[in-house]
């Protein structure tokens, strides 16, 4: 996915539940040309409905407007039970885990579009997870500039 910083529309404009508030549990903010990086632990999704959990993301603020964010999210499995009416360890065999989450995938929203990148087989060292989403924000932006932590 390549963002237009100065088209893309607003992602609290858009009808996505699952991108995270860009103002929620900021871990370090970065900075990369005239954009404004914030790499987050755990933060609150738009919809308190939703029904995933997003351990780590990245929001990307451009000329006061949150263009971009780039997640490792999973589906919450004890959310999802009570809706629908299924118990938590029949959800649990389903998804083959024993924890509460299901599988980690990669996901990017910017321009009205989210698109899955496919399950997140990296590290769960911070650093590296940091790494790892400061990269897909490179990409998206087309930037090659390296960030500067703030």
């Amino acid at each position: 996915m390549i963002i237009d910083r100065t088209k893309a529309p607003s992602l609290l404009d858009g009808d996505f539940d699952t991108i995270p508030m860009p103002d929620s549990a900021v871990v370090s903010r970065y900075s990369v040309a005239d954009l404004e990086i914030r790499f987050q632990r755990g933060a609150e999704l738009v919809s308190p409905l939703a029904v995933v959990y997003v351990p780590y993301s990245v929001s990307v603020i451009h000329d006061g407007r949150y263009v971009f964010a780039a997640t490792i999210e999973c589906d919450d499995l004890r959310a999802m039970a009570p809706l629908i009416g299924t118990s938590l360890k029949e959800l649990q065999a389903d998804y083959g885990v024993k924890g509460f989450y299901g599988e980690k995938r990669v996901m990017l929203y910017g321009n009205g579009e989210r698109e899955t990148l496919g399950p997140y087989f990296g590290s769960d060292a911070e650093d590296e997870v940091a790494s790892f989403l400061l990269s897909l924000v490179l990409d998206s932006f087309d930037e090659i500039e390296e960030p500067v932590r703030l």
